[in-house]
């Protein structure tokens, strides 16, 4: 690190060069480095800086991202799409060594480095909340939107798994520790994220703001959201912060929460409406987001979604997510009506 940190010319590229290397090809390797370079001050980390991180990299690599906006903003997208990408799939695999009940090594290991590389970009996203807040509080809104989606999307891939054991045991290699590899992982990047957006928010003296808490609230899963904020305030972090000064940083996620309940709750006008258990029957729901209908068969396979997350997916794969068939249309069934389209349509 030290040499690294002296060679002048190779730390100034290398943002950049990480940054534009984010890619179908790469994006595994640039995102082991970002991490071990930004790591250590995230929510729930370590109390000292870890010793792969570096402090100089960190602030060259926030003014890459404010003076090449449209890199920053490509890459971004990019971070969201491949986030949410890995959590389908490690979430999909241990369902389904969940529904079977016992534990291949193969789909372990596979189910471990996919969940290991999702909580390594869930902390690169808390790491630019935190350094670069304005790209999610000023402008259009859209990536705060994206991000609220992303961190309730990961919430539900979480809080549905049918049993918290043997989640944790899917995720564990042979020999490592309960504590090394957990829900911990991918929890604390998401109420990093949170807390970094409202702290952002109320320290800012710009007026002209996108709201964290409205974004939040116009979302159409309002028992969901609350549900996960719940999950996240009952979670064991005492044990897992053992006297760190981000359990103090708790007070302020509920407060949140209860700001997200008031809200809520008087948006419908009734306290129990808004939050009511949905009665759908699981197959009912989309088993990728859990927030919608399936709604949409993809053809030719069959297999269903709801209309967003195909929607979003088509953008970057044409292949669906079950199978890997080519999807050469998908059809939407709402309102009573039918709609088609090709992935291909606008």
């Amino acid at each position: 690190m030290f040499v690294f940190e002296n060679n002048r010319e190779a730390i100034n590229r290398m943002p950049r060069s990480l940054l534009s290397a984010f890619d179908n090809r790469s994006w595994i390797p640039v995102t082991n480095i970002l991490f071990q370079l930004c790591k250590g001050f995230g929510f729930a980390s370590s109390k000292n800086v870890e010793p792969s991180s570096s402090a100089i990299f960190q602030v060259l690599l926030r003014e890459t991202c404010i003076h090449e906006e449209e890199l920053f903003l490509s890459f971004l997208n990019r971070l969201f799409n491949t986030l949410s990408w890995t959590m389908t799939e490690s979430s999909m695999s241990i369902r389904e060594m969940q529904e079977k009940r016992q534990v291949a090594d193969l789909q372990q290991r596979k189910c471990s480095v996919i969940f290991d590389i999702s909580c390594s970009l869930a902390r690169i996203l808390e790491f630019f909340t935190r350094e670069i807040p304005h790209a999610f509080l000023m402008g259009p809104d859209m990536n705060l939107r994206r991000l609220a989606e992303l961190v309730v999307f990961i919430l539900n891939h979480i809080i549905l798994a049918a049993d918290a054991e043997f989640f944790d045991m899917t995720l564990r290699r042979p020999g490592q520790h309960q504590e090394k590899t957990n829900c911990t992982m991918i929890l604390a990047p998401l109420v990093g994220i949170i807390l970094n957006l409202m702290e952002s928010s109320s320290t800012s003296g710009h007026r002209e703001l996108n709201d964290v808490i409205t974004v939040f609230t116009s979302m159409d899963c309002p028992a969901t959201i609350h549900f996960g904020l719940q999950y996240l305030l009952s979670y064991n972090w005492s044990n897992v912060l053992r006297g760190d000064a981000s359990l103090a940083k708790l007070a302020q996620l509920e407060e949140f929460s209860h700001y997200f309940m008031h809200i809520t709750m008087s948006a419908d006008g009734n306290e129990e409406q808004g939050f009511s258990t949905a009665s759908n029957e699981e197959e009912d729901n989309c088993c990728i987001c859990y927030n919608s209908d399936s709604d949409t068969t993809f053809e030719p396979c069959h297999h269903r979604s709801c209309y967003g997350c195909i929607t979003r997916h088509l953008l970057n794969s044409q292949r669906c997510f079950f199978c890997n068939a080519v999807v050469t249309s998908v059809t939407r069934i709402a309102d009573s009506r039918i709609e088609s389209r090709s992935p291909l349509a606008p």
